[in-house]
Order: structure tokens, then C-alpha cells, then sequence
């Protein structure tokens, strides 16, 4: 028996479905009926019954619920001692981030927080969307950022950052000297896409369905990177989030184009437990709701920060 199996049974009790607990702990019901019936093994006895569709708890699991609330508050109050304890003096913040708010939107924030809390380290980490919101409740990380805020009770969400999609060029293309365009004037032109990003390829792709016409893309990248280099590259157009080319159209190496039928704005949200939140997560907050992000950072390196992933950043499947 653990706590994340005590997790499945409140969540299970207090909902009255496996569905519904399922969809509470980010979890398939596959999954969330396995380690149920585990903790009966374990614990080898029925706590559930089902009758007509019905779950109800048995004398056992009434018991167990009664226990299982006061380990898991337990649990939550030794962490928040610790938590105190150490104060603002060591430990490590993790934070989960889809690949525009980790490369994009974080660095400056944390250049920020590492100044104003240099022992506490920073570890970053890459994930899909619909991954984050199952990172944060299992406590792997302590603060998801995402596109909105997911619907479960335990987690608390702060939006942070408002963006918005815009159409990109070489200065060499064909429309580069074009102030705006309409969806219909780009009827064949190359496109590139991310292939990882679900949300933003079916955007574009629902873009020119409404308007009667195919999108003709002719490379799927996997990285955002990868595609700024291809359409640096006059290799076609693409439809990106306007954080991730600020450089570039700053400098002029990217032209934007504007897009009348394109007015999908974006958001990012930080999201975290709503029973529990560190002072360093406080602190990242905060930085972020203040607009240190959006402000220049000083020219200065420090080695606290660090994005963990096993594989290669442009290769690594997550929603941007």
C-alpha cells in the first residue's frame, strides 16, 4: 500500500465512478482500476462494491477512507514542514513546460528568480500538454505551465502570458512585401508544419478548410526551431506562435505578414496543487504575474538553471 494508491481510492470515493476518479487523477480507468484492485490485494480485502452501475464502499473501505484522509493530510503537512524549515536556503523548484513557454517564455522569469533566490535550482522540464496536468497532482513537478487551465479541483491555475498565432516569411518570399494577405492568396503556397504540436497543426490546417481551400505543406518538422531555420531558409510559409520569432522579426531575418482570418490569441497559465505551493513556487509566480519576464534581462550566466531531457530537444513529442 503507498499514498498514490490512497490517492485512487478518495479520489474513487469521493466521485462514486471509476470514470469520473479517473478523469480527477489525470489517469485511464485502466490504470486507476489496476492499483485499486492492488490496494485490495494488498490489503486483501473489497473495499468498493457495485451494484447496478453503482460504487459504494464496502465496511472496509469506510474504514480505509477514514484513515486514508488523515495519511494524506499527514503526508501534506510533513512536506510543509520541511518546506519551512528549509526556508528559502536550498532545494529545488521543477517545473514542467510545453516547448514555447520552456524556450521561449521561462528564461528570463528564471534569470529573475535565480537572482533573487540564487540557492534554489531550477529544473525544467519539457513535457506535452496533455502530460502536465498528471505531473503536477502526482507532485513530479511543482508548477505545469500550459495553454489553460485543466479542469480538476486539486489544481489552482494563474494566467501569466497572452500571445497570439502570426503568419512568417523569408524576406525573399513572394508575399514578403505584402503588409497582409488574405487565406485565399496563399492557395498553394508551401507550408511547413510542427508535427509534435497537435493544437497548432490543426489550427492552420482547420484555418484553410473553413476557407475552401488545402493547406499545401510539404515538410512536418519537429520542432519550432526546425521550422524558423526552414522558412529562414525560404523553404515555405508558417503559422507560429509570435513569442517564438520575436528575435527574428526584431532583427528582419523573419517578415510577418498580416493575416486577417488569423485572430487565435494563446495563453499560458501556471498551474500547481491548490493544497500545497513551496515559497519557491511562490516566488516564480509572482515574477511571472509582475512581467519580469517580458522586461530585458541583463547580460549575466548562471549555472543553477538546468532543462533535463533524455533526448534531443527538437525531437522530444510535446505540444507547443
Amino acid at each position: 500500500m503507498d499514498l498514490l494508491q490512497l490517492e485512487h481510492f478518495v479520489a474513487v470515493a469521493a466521485e462514486g465512478t471509476f470514470t469520473r476518479a479517473a478523469e480527477r487523477v489525470s489517469r485511464t480507468q485502466p490504470a486507476l482500476s489496476q492499483s485499486i484492485k492492488k490496494l485490495e490485494m494488498d490489503l486483501e480485502a473489497t473495499l468498493f462494491v457495485r451494484d447496478n452501475n453503482v460504487i459504494s464502499l464496502t465496511e472496509a473501505g469506510k474504514l480505509l477512507e477514514k484513515y486514508a484522509h488523515r495519511m494524506l493530510n499527514l503526508r501534506d503537512e510533513a512536506r510543509r514542514s520541511v518546506a519551512q524549515l528549509q526556508g528559502l536556503r536550498a532545494g529545488v523548484l521543477t517545473v514542467a513546460a510545453h516547448e514555447s513557454a520552456a524556450l521561449y517564455l521561462l528564461p528570463t522569469a528564471i534569470l529573475r528568480f535565480i537572482q533573487t533566490l540564487p540557492d534554489i535550482k531550477i529544473s525544467i522540464r519539457r513535457a506535452r500538454l496533455d502530460e502536465i496536468p498528471g505531473m503536477v497532482l502526482d507532485r513530479e513537478v511543482q508548477i505545469g505551465f500550459m495553454k489553460e487551465a485543466p479542469s480538476f479541483q486539486e489544481l489552482e491555475s494563474v494566467h501569466v502570458h497572452s500571445d497570439r498565432m502570426t503568419l512568417i516569411a523569408s524576406p525573399k518570399h513572394p508575399l514578403a512585401a505584402k503588409k497582409s494577405v488574405s487565406v485565399k492568396d496563399l492557395d498553394g503556397a508551401p507550408f511547413v508544419l510542427h508535427r509534435l504540436c497537435s493544437s497548432t497543426e490543426e489550427l492552420v490546417l482547420r484555418l484553410f478548410r473553413r476557407n475552401g481551400i488545402q493547406c499545401h505543406v510539404i515538410s512536418e518538422l519537429c520542432s519550432f526551431e526546425n521550422m524558423k531555420r526552414f522558412v529562414l531558409g525560404n523553404v515555405g510559409l508558417a503559422i507560429v506562435p509570435r513569442i517564438t520569432v520575436m528575435d527574428e522579426l526584431k532583427s528582419g531575418s523573419l517578415i510577418e505578414i498580416g493575416l486577417p482570418e488569423l485572430n487565435f490569441h494563446r495563453g499560458t497559465v501556471m498551474t500547481y496543487r491548490r493544497d500545497y505551493i513551496s515559497d519557491p513556487a511562490s516566488c516564480l509566480i509572482e515574477i511571472m504575474r509582475s512581467k519580469y519576464a517580458h522586461a530585458q534581462a541583463p547580460t549575466w550566466k548562471h549555472p543553477i538553471a538546468s532543462i533535463h531531457g533524455t533526448r534531443d530537444p527538437d525531437r522530444v513529442p510535446e505540444s507547443a
